[in-house]
């Protein structure tokens, strides 16, 4: 279970505030995983992580990113899904009142030369040295303030910058821990995300919602005979092949090991059938020679379990249904569709 924050979103902007400079301080990059740390040190709820960054601090001159990273794991990664929206939020909200101070900032010192340069000019008109002096000066100060503004402004740029650039990074690395690093689908993660907005919209609706397990027949065997290097490049080319059947609201993901689960938003069970059939089919007939895992290995097939969605069932219950099927299709030869027999 990760740590969750109680903190207000103002509170949680005054904790990213404090976090940034860390990295200044301790002469690292302020990426993804080392900003993680130090919010988490900062937030003070973590009194793992604290004292294990506060030893690091008093033993090593200067902290690397392994030694970072290795905090991070040990501390911070099992940290929620809502924990991290929290410090995103926390930097967008320094990001946008930042871009309002610069803002801000160029605004007033413009408008303030300005209207004293028109005062200096109707007291120039009217008379009264001395007061067109003293004016004069003012509209020297005000230059001086303005180069003082432009300075600030120029450090507060680079901080948007930099705020920009991590929240950009955070977005990228919350993409990629939704991806299967080998076969470039979702992972199973990304996929309980995507069944949980699908199931919730086919309680909803009319609409019928089906599900794919899809197993690689005899994985098992490829990997001990061929090694692994092989076995990953045919798990590669089956989502592949898988991939190339399927719509563009289909979702498709990697499982685990060397099963794939679809899910077929708005979908009867025939036309379920006929995409398992489509990719039995493909998979099969795709040539798994030198050429494209490395070595000639023969044919690879694939069994698949088809079920439809029924109101009023879990969503659990419904990917079981899809399992039991694909397991009916394994203990029946293999190579085949077996489908749900609930209507």
């Amino acid at each position: 279970m990760g740590i969750e924050y109680s903190e207000s979103i103002e509170e949680a902007t005054q904790i990213a505030r404090a976090a940034l400079p860390l990295a200044s301080q301790l002469a690292v990059p302020a990426n993804p995983v080392n900003y993680a740390v130090f919010y988490e040190y900062v937030a003070g709820q973590n009194p793992q992580l604290t004292a294990a960054l506060d030893q690091l601090r008093e033993t090593v001159k200067d902290l690397s990113n392994a030694e970072l990273r290795a905090l991070y794991h040990n501390f911070v990664s099992e940290t929620d899904e809502e924990s991290l929206k929290e410090v995103r939020r926390a930097l967008s909200t320094i990001i946008d009142s930042t871009r309002g101070s610069l803002e801000k900032v160029g605004n007033e010192s413009q408008i303030y030369q300005e209207n004293l340069g028109v005062a200096a000019k109707q007291l120039g008109g009217a008379g009264g040295g001395d007061v067109v002096d003293v004016v004069t000066q003012l509209i020297d100060e005000t230059v001086r303030m303005q180069k003082a503004s432009r300075e600030l402004q120029e450090e507060l740029a680079q901080t948007n910058q930099d705020l920009s650039k991590l929240r950009s990074e955070f977005k990228r690395v919350r993409e990629e821990s939704l991806v299967d690093p080998l076969t470039g689908v979702q992972n199973r993660r990304a996929f309980d995300a995507s069944l949980e907005t699908a199931f919730n919209q086919a309680q909803q609706s009319s609409e019928p919602l089906c599900l794919l397990m899809v197993d690689i027949d005899h994985f098992k065997k490829v990997n001990d005979t061929y090694g692994h290097v092989v076995g990953d490049a045919v798990l590669k080319l089956v989502a592949r092949a898988i991939n190339d059947t399927v719509r563009g609201g289909d979702v498709l993901a990697r499982y685990g090991g060397e099963e794939f689960i679809l899910l077929l938003p708005d979908t009867p069970l025939e036309g379920a059938e006929r995409v398992a059939d489509n990719i039995c089919n493909v998979v099969r007939n795709q040539i798994m020679d030198r050429s494209h895992v490395g070595k000639d290995i023969g044919r690879v097939t694939v069994s698949v379990g088809v079920a439809l969605f029924c109101q009023k069932e879990s969503a659990e219950a419904f990917v079981a249904r899809a399992d039991t099927a694909l397991y009916r299709a394994k203990q029946s030869g293999r190579n085949r569709v077996c489908t749900d027999e609930v209507r």
